[in-house]
């Protein structure tokens, strides 16, 4: 993780959305250059997970993070004239299920529907796709 935010400090990135962090539960990490706000399954570890790392810098203008599941969390930032949501997905590949990718979708529209209209919503993460089948 040190390193991971050594490289962050050498650019003008804030905050950093990860994903697979593997991680069980959340929680806060705070370090004296970084605070890392993570979430991952309640009941396995080495799977999924999402998370922040913001700089020192950005810690005092969180309003809250809020874990939904081990592929969905969202962390909202006071902002000048806007608060900000950023929502970070780790979204399931072409390979899941129909069922597993619309549950997906119907809980992230839910953080959407959730969020206060005057925010500004920004949602990153991994939502790649695999394409094709691999023989």
């Amino acid at each position: 993780m040190e390193e991971l935010t050594e490289q962050i400090s050498e650019t003008q990135l804030e905050i950093l959305a990860i994903q697979e962090i593997r991680w069980g539960g959340t929680g806060l990490i705070k370090k004296q250059n970084y605070s890392l706000y993570h979430s991952g399954s309640s009941s396995k570890t080495g799977q999924a997970g999402t998370g922040f790392i913001l700089l020192k810098k950005m810690q005092n203008y969180v309003i809250g993070f809020e874990q939904y599941n081990e592929c969905l969390c969202k962390l909202r930032i006071k902002g000048k004239y806007n608060n900000i949501m950023l929502i970070n997905v780790r979204a399931p590949t072409e390979d899941h299920t129909e069922e597993t990718k619309e549950h997906f979708y119907d809980n992230l529209q839910y953080l959407l529907d959730k969020t206060p209209k005057s925010d500004i919503i920004i949602i990153l993460g991994d939502v790649t796709a695999q394409l094709g089948k691999e023989k």
